[in-house]
């Protein structure tokens, strides 16, 4: 029962949220990206391109 709710309200939360994208939404996707990026740039540059500088 409380669970049947739960779902219901999160569901409804999620489609507000996909319907009505604000401005501080989209800024928050884009930081959040770019973070993902940058991470994943400076994972691969010490994996693959830092070893060939020795």
């Amino acid at each position: 029962m409380i669970l049947e709710t739960l779902n219901s309200q999160i569901m409804s939360l999620c489609a507000v949220c996909v319907s009505e994208r604000s401005g501080a939404q989209i800024a928050l996707i884009i930081i959040l990206l770019s973070l993902a990026a940058l991470g994943l740039a400076n994972w691969s540059w010490k994996k693959y391109f830092k070893k060939k500088r020795k």
